[in-house]
């Protein structure tokens, strides 16, 4: 196998998480705590939270932990499960050039077959990195999706795949080992999701189902490629790439790659954390914003007569001109600017329908206009930039403008801003007490990881979730 897939899988069989640079330790500190925040505090969520419980009840009994819940289910299942969590709150980790979401899957299928294989702390994070680093080169070689297909569940669920293939052959040698991970990727590849973009726009919950469905896909394709099922031959440049990408380059695949076959470069130094609770591309106008209610003060949303936002035209596919539900309103561009302007910056909770349908909120929403802006298209989406200019009643205007959002880039969020993030999420279910323990946990694996780490967050995991 002289393929794409084979490269990928040589170089995640030989990685060592406890060999790379600290700073790339920490990164995946960062992402991990991070991903565990978002998971929880998502599955606490109304919307999905009837259709998690459904689910883990047909699902029987396992070793592997769902968010919330007591019992511990199979593996396949928790990982369906604590997906289904990833993207409620839109506060997921994302990778500007994959432009998706592979932490969000990796995670998910990573500790559910670490707590039912009981792996140890080292060979879990050995197949957390295997897997992010393989999805991200592979969602970056698409050069974006294709129209009407979302990212969530495509080659993330690869990633899954080869996180849940590292752990199950973990007894093999690398030779061995990077057989069944190039297996199944291929298998992967061939039973990812094509799911449909705009259901999140349109707020229907069932987008919820993308990345679980891509976690539990890959870690049925792992099981089944070391049950002897075999994928076609270069699955990924004959069909996943051309069938997903909108401008897919195999050579990118394997970009990073060094001539000793091990990664030269790590794709989780070029990811980014969200700081806004919406769509990705909605970030950058809401920093906007930020700034000029910090330079404004006090403006009475009353004096607002216009609010002019520019973005890039890749953005606005993102928008949600009339949403009528929680989801669909993370991703509207209108609403989300009337909800900053008309009460500061928007919480993981902010968007009821209460204040959706709040007067000053449905005033200020009619009064936005969305413009893309062609100089702003060259630039992504290497940056991600937005213009927000308010016009006042006495014909004043206040302008801020942003290139990248906070949370990526030269604007990544801080230790301190990724570790209130993550007490601001698991506090809003949990007791601090409890978010503590998590976050020492997974403190841990910058230095000398605790060796039942997998464990120890399962169990963590089972503690009941409810909104504080």
């Amino acid at each position: 196998m002289h393929d794409a897939a084979r490269r990928l899988a040589i170089a995640a069989a030989r990685n060592r998480f406890g060999q790379v640079p600290r700073d790339v330790r920490t990164a995946y500190r960062d992402f991990l705590l991070d991903t565990v925040a978002v998971m929880v505090a998502g599955a606490a969520h109304p919307s999905v939270a009837r259709a998690r419980a459904t689910l883990v009840a047909a699902g029987g009994a396992g070793n592997a932990s769902t968010a919330g819940f007591p019992d511990g289910s199979p593996a396949a299942v928790a990982g369906l499960v604590n997906g289904m969590a990833m993207t409620v709150l839109q506060l997921q980790d994302g990778h500007r050039r994959a432009r998706g979401h592979p932490m969000s899957h990796v995670l998910p299928a990573a500790l559910a077959i670490a707590e039912e294989t009981q792996a140890p702390a080292s060979s879990f994070l050995d197949a957390v990195m295997a897997g992010y680093e393989v999805s991200a080169r592979i969602g970056a070689s698409l050069g974006g999706m294709q129209p009407l297909l979302h990212d969530t569940g495509t080659f993330g669920c690869i990633g899954a795949a080869v996180a849940a293939a590292h752990l199950l052959c973990r007894a093999l040698d690398d030779p061995e080992r990077a057989e069944l991970i190039g297996s199944a990727i291929g298998n992967a590849a061939a039973v990812a999701l094509f799911p449909f973009r705009d259901t999140c726009m349109e707020g229907a919950s069932g987008h919820y189902l993308f990345v679980g469905l891509g976690v539990q896909n890959g870690i049925n394709a792992a099981r089944a490629s070391l049950a002897g099922l075999t994928p076609s031959e270069r699955t990924l440049e004959r069909f996943f790439g051309p069938r997903a990408g909108e401008a897919f380059d195999p050579a990118a695949m394997t970009e990073g790659i060094g001539e000793d076959g091990g990664w030269s470069r790590y794709e989780i130094s070029s990811a980014y954390l969200k700081w806004h609770p919406v769509c990705a591309h909605l970030g950058p106008m809401l920093d906007c914003i930020e700034i000029l209610r910090g330079r404004l003060g006090a403006c009475d949303p009353a004096r607002i007569q216009e609010v002019r936002v520019q973005v890039y035209g890749t953005a606005l596919q993102y928008d949600s001109p009339n949403p009528a539900s929680d989801l669909a309103a993370r991703f509207s561009f209108r609403h989300a600017a009337a909800l900053a302007l008309s009460f500061g910056a928007l919480p993981h909770d902010g968007f009821s329908l209460d204040r959706l349908h709040h007067p000053q909120v449905t005033d200020l929403a009619a009064k936005v206009v969305l413009e893309a802006d062609p100089k702003f298209d060259a630039l992504y989406p290497a940056n991600r930039p937005a213009r927000v200019t308010l016009v006042l009643s006495d014909r004043e205007q206040e302008t801020a403008e942003v290139l990248e959002p906070k949370g990526d880039g030269v604007r990544a969020l801080t230790r301190e801003d990724v570790d209130a993030k993550a007490s601001r999420l698991m506090g809003s279910v949990w007791s601090p007490e409890h978010a503590s323990a998590i976050r020492t946990l997974i403190d841990s694996i910058e230095d000398v990881p605790m060796p039942t780490l997998p464990g120890d967050i399962g169990r963590a995991l089972r503690h009941p979730v409810q909104p504080r």
